[in-house]
């Protein structure tokens, strides 16, 4: 039923003594506010991040109700590309409230809805299948700058089309809400219109497949079960490390670091965090150096040109290419570690992964030890741990991980102050450089046998050098290498509309 309209919400339903309800939407859609209204206070703190499916009880006007807040999705992302711990934890809502009596999708007016923004949302919610939409009432959220005199009626016609069918798919039943008005939601009516559809439904309330919840479940234990496993390897072995060098030797007096990873994954910002800068964010095809002190020691950080996510090497242009391969010299004798990059809030695929190994190993094959993983925007994980992240992408970020010897950090981008972080992470990349000492790339080798500046006469401090990265560099007259260099700026499979980039754009600060 339309928002708006003065009919009589008291025929063909029963008042229920406990309501429960599901909200549900995409991110920043005001969901939060939504049910801190219905509640009648705050329950959930707005502009809080929430990664796991919360339930709230309370009591009103002798009504139990009972709301659970499911995790949000980046609104212009395919199922595919929401993490699958997301979508594990979307369907979680449902053991917090079984057999919910509706769910509320809500939905922002101060945004577009586009056709990209109707499929992503369609793909979110059949994740309970498709007969949800017989369960589900719109909540439009406006503020008083949107509706400009106009009546809901108004408002809803002013979205488009594409709001328009989600609205008929949930049959028409919507509110609208203005979220700057204290008066809010009105609650009674809303919950009339939960009772109606309930009647509807012969009193039945919304049942998913129990085959596929129990499945969902199972995944879920599994995952939460290796991921306390990982962790807990990981700082075994972490402290185990830490003992063994601190009776061996003293530090290094700086450490040399360069920054890989596709575009707007967060690199500017992860330096900008270790350094303590400003540095602003471009889309520089340009390697830029940085220099900086962490701990009373140097710092010198390599940042260097993203390539597409999905893009294989041959579709990066040469010039990206050049750079990439270029930052190993940047930084002489060569850089301790390589941190590549990821953002932790959004799926890792395989052709992701393809893409990230193709472009690491311009560095050479054995790049990868001497690589760590860092995951940005760690302020996004709420209450959830990289490790459940890891654990629940499944074999292809695993993968990647074990390739660069489990080795990953996560950086919270939003506070700068926090030099813990920062600690664990260059405490990180000295152990993995120690624990390189002893190992020669074939260019090293080569270098030490051709060149009597190299190896002859090492102070122990050199010989700890020899921990650190040398290029590896392409033979230029490989038919594979001819074609690799090509100028080809061809990004496949890969969408870059206006919406999307934008979307992207606004969190490339965290």
């Amino acid at each position: 039923m339309e928002a708006g309209e003065d009919s009589d919400y008291h025929d063909n339903y029963t008042a229920l003594p406990e309501i429960k309800a599901i909200i549900i939407g995409s991110k920043a859609e005001y969901k939060c506010t939504a049910a801190n209204t219905i509640l009648s206070h705050t329950d959930w703190k707005v502009g809080k991040e929430i990664v796991k499916s919360e339930m709230k009880q309370t009591t009103i006007q002798n009504r139990s109700v009972t709301l659970v807040m499911t995790p949000g999705w980046w609104r212009s992302f395919t199922l595919a590309e929401s993490t699958k711990y997301i979508q594990m934890e979307i369907v979680h809502s449902l053991k917090h409230c079984p057999d919910p009596h509706a769910f509320l999708l809500v939905i922002s007016l101060h945004k577009p809805f586009t056709d990209m923004h109707l499929k992503s949302l369609v793909e979110h919610m059949e994740i309970f299948g498709e007969q949800i939409w017989n369960h589900t009432i719109v909540l439009l959220m406006y503020d008083n700058t949107e509706q400009r005199n106009a009546d809901s009626k108004q408002l809803i016609e002013r979205a488009g089309k594409e709001l328009d069918i989600v609205i008929k798919k949930c049959g028409n039943r919507v509110h609208v809400f203005n979220y700057t008005d204290s008066r809010g939601i009105n609650v009674e009516k809303l919950f009339h219109e939960i009772e109606r559809l309930v009647a509807e439904h012969q009193g039945q309330c919304f049942k998913i497949d129990s085959k596929l919840l129990e499945d969902m479940e199972e995944k879920r234990s599994t995952m939460e079960k290796q991921a306390k496993e990982r962790e807990n390897e990981v700082k075994t072995k972490m402290q185990s490390l830490k003992k063994c060098l601190t009776e061996r030797s003293c530090g290094f007096p700086e450490l040399r670091i360069v920054l890989m990873g596709g575009r707007f994954v967060g690199k500017t910002s992860v330096m900008n965090t270790i350094l303590k800068i400003k540095q602003e964010f471009s889309n520089s095809k340009k390697c830029v150096m940085r220099e900086g002190e962490v701990d009373k020691r140097k710092v010198i950080l390599i940042d260097t040109p993203g390539w597409w996510p999905y893009a294989s090497v041959k579709e990066t242009s040469e010039s990206v290419k050049q750079e990439i391969m270029s930052s190993v010299t940047m930084c002489s004798p060569g850089p301790h570690a390589v941190l590549l990059v990821l953002q932790s809030d959004v799926a890792f695929s395989e052709a992701q992964r393809r893409s990230v190994k193709e472009h690491m190993e311009l560095l050479g094959q054995n790049v990868w030890k001497y690589c760590i993983v860092v995951f940005t925007r760690g302020d996004w994980r709420g209450t959830s741990t990289i490790e459940e992240h890891i654990e629940s992408e499944g074999e292809t970020l695993q993968m990647l991980i074990n390739k660069c010897g489990n080795r990953y950090h996560i950086i919270n981008n939003m506070q700068w102050d926090d030099g813990i972080q920062v600690r664990e992470l260059m405490e990180k990349v000295e152990m993995m450089a120690r624990g390189n000492t002893d190992l020669l790339t074939p260019v090293e080798a080569a270098m030490e046998e051709t060149d009597s500046g190299w190896g002859s006469n090492w102070s122990d401090q050199d010989k700890l050098e020899r921990g650190s990265l040398k290029l590896d560099p392409p033979n230029m007259h490989d038919d594979k290498v001819k074609k690799w260099l090509e100028n080809i700026e061809i990004v496949s499979n890969y969408r870059t509309s206006s919406d999307f980039s934008q979307d992207i754009l606004e969190d490339e600060s965290r």
